[in-house]
């Protein structure tokens, strides 16, 4: 099944056409199951568990009844007796070809990951787990927290997801950017599909505003740090394409002004322990790694507001305690302890102020989507939305929409409303996530320090070595390769290779010709990065040009067909006219008024509805124009 999964996400992404809503997604895979299963009667169970079967999909029945009740509008499937019934021909929609044609990206992919893994500790001996090992690396991209979703990911449950796995793939993503991009681009494929099939999870998210107007996403401190940089290059990316993203569709970005002031004793923190050899952490490692000195902290710690600025964050005060709006937090840390932990309890105790902030800015408001929450905490911890949102469920503002959300799930939800308005997002965060998961997480760190401690106790080490064991991200790097994550996979034998790796990794490296090797590929990267970005930029302004464009001359045709309307309800109630052209106005507007009710009597035509195809209808052409003058694609989701 998990082949079949992979297939049918890159069948989403190849597949999907301009025009229709999520839902239409599916619309060949359940016209594929009736025509080949014919099944009797149809019901969303049986579809369910035939497209479960072929295409490897967990689709949700309260989705796939509104596609079976729209198919059947066009196609010979009758309600009888309360259920559906195949009354004809089901035409077959042809997914035989678009699966072979996403099934060679698959291949593509799988097979490299095989070949990858050899040189790694855990080589895979079977396509069948490096495709379990791939769709266990697609469920960390999923939308938790949010009850309007029935589930987090359309990929079903694995059986034996390891979290090793997710490293390895995730070093096979960062090894493609760099060596084979048209098989990164195959990889994008894939993830692009899921988020696309995320959207399948909610039926009613096709119905939700296709802006957020009205709502200002506050970000968690974890989310300021990455936005100034100091946790490497492609966190910010990923945080910076999301916030241009919910700007471009009317959203606020802002923090409140404690977690300005928890950013700030996080970069002295880290200032403090960059020379220091029990210095840890993302900052830390990334600052030895770039060269970023103390100073270099402490100076960023001194023009936070001004960069947060630049950032176009804006610096809200924390709401004051009202009485009647208060959580339980004693309650809300409980819950807390439970999913995260805190080296620093300073830190639970900003977490528990946001969410109460929150609540605050909600007022008795019980919000149904995030579009109409006002205000919704954004934070890269996915134990911290979790733990918001199982205490929100005793409370009715946040029953439906927790108080905390992942940048990821926001991300992705946003990206839906408008993927062509942030082609790079998919990239960004996926390659955010891939250098994240090289990372030794705090356990494994820990186990790691404690037995290099032992070493060097026992003489097996000298004291040199244990403090390039510790200091060096050389050894962190090489520590992960060897272990992928696994803290089972720590032993005497893996930390005396990786200092034997180190040792030699170094020795190369003082080497001329290496460093110039090094820094020829570096400047080769960061001109295709460059090249890719700009086109990517060049993209986003062309989309926002033509849908700003389509957005204004929507509201005009809005405008006329109202002061029609009107102008008919006056004639109807016997206005005449004083003179010819006006008279000639009138019978206009008389005559529209009439079909404006037919058409809302057969097929509930409203001006708003007429208004969204106006819309889509003038986009799509301009977009079309716009592609032919400058050659560049606006109307696909490569």
């Amino acid at each position: 099944m998990p082949s079949e999964t992979l297939t049918s996400l890159a069948m989403l992404k190849v597949g999907v056409d301009r025009g229709g809503d999520y839902l239409d997604y599916l619309v060949p895979f359940v016209l594929q199951t009736l025509a080949d299963q014919k099944p009797d009667p149809v019901t969303a169970a049986i579809v369910s568990g035939y497209i479960r079967a072929d295409f490897g999909l967990e689709i949700p029945e309260r989705a796939l009844q509104i596609v079976i009740r729209r198919i059947s509008r066009k196609y010979p499937l009758k309600l009888m007796d309360h259920v559906y019934r195949i009354q004809g021909e089901i035409p077959n929609p042809g997914i035989t070809t678009k699966r072979a044609d996403a099934a060679r990206h698959i291949h593509a992919v799988v097979s490299g990951l095989i070949e990858f893994s050899k040189s790694t500790a855990k080589p895979l001996q079977t396509e069948d787990e490096a495709i379990e090992a791939i769709c266990g690396f697609l469920t960390e991209f999923n939308i938790p927290c949010l009850r309007a979703y029935l589930r987090g990911t359309a990929i079903p449950d694995l059986a034996n997801k390891r979290n090793s796995d997710t490293v390895l793939v995730s070093q096979y993503v960062v090894d493609l950017q760099g060596s084979n991009p048209e098989r990164f681009e195959s990889f994008l494929i894939m993830l692009q599909g899921h988020m696309l099939a995320n959207a399948l999870l909610c039926p009613d998210l096709d119905r939700a505003p296709k802006t957020y107007k009205g709502v200002t996403f506050y970000l968690d401190t974890p989310l300021l740090v990455r936005i100034l940089g100091v946790e490497g290059g492609p966190r910010k990316d990923a945080t910076a394409n999301l916030i241009r993203l919910l700007l471009h569709l009317g959203a606020k970005i802002a923090s409140f002004s404690h977690s300005r002031d928890e950013l700030i004793q996080v970069l002295r923190g880290a200032a403090e322990h960059i020379n220091s050899p029990i210095g840890r952490g993302a900052i830390v490692v990334e600052a030895r790694q770039s060269g970023i000195s103390k100073s270099d902290l402490v100076l960023l710690a001194g023009k936070v507001d001004e960069e947060l600025t630049h950032a176009r964050i804006e610096v809200v005060e924390t709401p004051p305690y009202i009485e009647k709006l208060q959580i339980d937090q004693q309650a809300f840390e409980k819950v807390l302890d439970g999913e995260v932990t805190y080296s620093n309890p300073r830190a639970k105790q900003y977490d528990v102020n946001s969410v109460r902030s929150v609540y605050v800015l909600r007022g008795n408001i019980a919000p149904s989507t995030v579009e109409k929450s006002r205000a919704t905490l954004v934070t890269s911890n996915s134990g911290f939305a979790r733990a918001a949102y199982e205490y929100g469920q005793n409370f009715e503002q946040s029953r439906d929409v927790s108080s905390v959300i992942t940048d990821f799930s926001l991300a992705n939800m946003a990206w839906l409303k408008a993927p062509m308005g942030s082609p790079a997002l998919p990239k960004v965060e996926v390659l955010a996530f891939s250098y994240a998961a090289l990372h030794p997480s705090r356990e494994l760190l820990d186990k790691y320090l404690t037995e290099i401690e032992k070493l060097e106790k026992g003489g097996k080490i000298t004291e040199r070595d244990h403090q390039l064991l510790r200091s060096s991200t050389l050894a962190q790097e090489e520590l992960m390769k060897l272990t992928l994550g696994d803290d089972s996979a720590l032993t005497e034998e893996t930390i005396i290779e990786t200092l034997e790796r180190v040792s030699a990794e170094i020795k190369r490296e003082e080497s001329k010709r290496i460093k110039a090797e090094v820094q020829a590929h570096q400047d080769t990267q960061q001109e295709l990065v460059a090249e890719t970005a700009k086109k990517t930029r060049l993209q986003e302004r062309l989309y926002w040009k033509c849908f700003q464009s389509a957005q204004r001359f929507t509201q005009f045709a809005g405008g006329l067909i109202v002061t029609l309307l009107a102008l008919g309800l006056l004639a109807g109630l016997g206005v005449r006219a004083t003179n010819w052209w006006l008279g000639w106005i009138l019978m206009i507007a008389s005559g529209t008024t009439l079909v404006f009710s037919l058409a809302n009597f057969a097929t509930g035509t409203t001006v708003k509805k007429i208004q969204s195809w106006i819309h889509e209808y003038i986009l799509n052409r301009l977009l079309t124009s716009e592609s032919k003058a400058t050659g560049i694609s606006l109307l696909n989701l490569a």
